[in-house]
């Protein structure tokens, strides 16, 4: 995941990244790759995890409220705005609403507009987990 926008899209219904401190990386996985050789499967995360740190959920994301900004305020032609907004009616609709934006060719206006806001939502979250990006 080259990006931090990158990053908080791929976070989708039913998929949690994890950040984890001794590695320096981002993964699916709520444990690093040194950790899971020290443990067993069945080992929860403690509440209180010095190296492990869940990014923001789907639901405290809610990429659904950002993508329909974007069409209200940046999207001008009116077929464009339907199909963008029909999308947003599925309950599953990340994949195919960031695949109509590259079809499209409206990515890019799309990071441009709303990039900051994930941005935005990355950085509290480090700050309130003591964490610190270069």
């Amino acid at each position: 995941m080259s990006t931090i926008i990158d990053l908080m899209l791929a976070i989708k219904e039913g998929c949690i990244i994890f950040y984890h401190k001794d590695t320096n990386q981002f993964d699916y996985y709520p444990y690093s790759q040194i950790e899971r050789k020290e443990m067993s499967f069945d080992k929860l995360i403690p509440k209180n995890d010095i190296n492990n740190f869940r990014l923001p959920s789907y639901k405290e994301i809610d990429h659904k409220d950002i993508m329909r900004f974007y069409v209200k305020e940046c999207v001008e032609d009116k077929e464009t705005r339907k199909q963008l907004f029909n999308i947003l009616r599925r309950d599953e609709y990340m994949d195919a609403y960031l695949d109509k934006l590259h079809e499209l060719n409206l990515y890019d206006d799309f990071i441009d507009a709303c990039g900051d806001v994930y941005i935005q939502i990355f950085e509290e979250w480090a700050d309130e987990n003591g964490l610190v990006f270069k």
